[in-house]
């Protein structure tokens, strides 16, 4: 990250469990599998010396798992954890919106949500032509603008990307 510009976490939720239909999407638990993804995606961001200023997650039950079995793997105190509607299911447009919303004292912004909003995010942001986006991948980008307002008008650059099948 330069001095002048602005690191991008972007985290889409681990797996969560389909089993029951009855249940409503926002609230879809993750699957024992998920939690396991979570925690090593969690650990490994530790070993990256990982410090976001500010995380904040959908308010969906399978990202906000997400988001806490992170931040706890990660040494992250929950104080940093904001719970956002906006996020639950939103698209890049929303995406753009509430980044460009965020204060400018916060170099370094996590986010956990979802596909296909996250997907199509980091391809607008990097200029890139990904397919698909794993659950619990992991994205970091940096930014070369000084406010967040700024984000979108100059590609940024995928510093790590990663997912837990490649942490196996």
């Amino acid at each position: 990250m330069t001095a002048t510009g602005k690191r991008l976490t972007l985290i889409r939720h681990a797996k969560s469990s389909w089993d029951n239909v009855s249940i409503k999407d926002s609230e879809r638990a993750l699957t024992r599998r998920g939690e396991k993804d979570a925690a090593r995606i969690g650990q490994w961001l530790q070993q990256q010396h990982w410090r976001p200023d500010a995380l904040r997650s959908s308010t969906a039950l399978r990202a906000l798992m997400t988001s806490k079995i992170i931040a706890s793997c990660a040494d992250l105190t929950l104080s940093s954890l904001g719970k956002k509607k906006k996020l639950y299911l939103a698209e890049e447009p929303q995406l753009l919106e509430f980044i460009a919303a965020t204060p400018d004292t916060i170099q370094h912004l996590a986010i956990v949500a979802h596909n296909p909003g996250l997907l199509d995010l980091i391809n607008t942001l990097t200029n890139s032509s990904l397919l698909s986006l794993p659950t619990c991948a992991v994205h970091i980008i940096d930014l070369p603008c000084a406010s967040w307002q700024q984000i979108g008008e100059t590609p940024g650059k995928t510093v790590v990307a990663t997912t837990p099948k490649k942490l196996r």
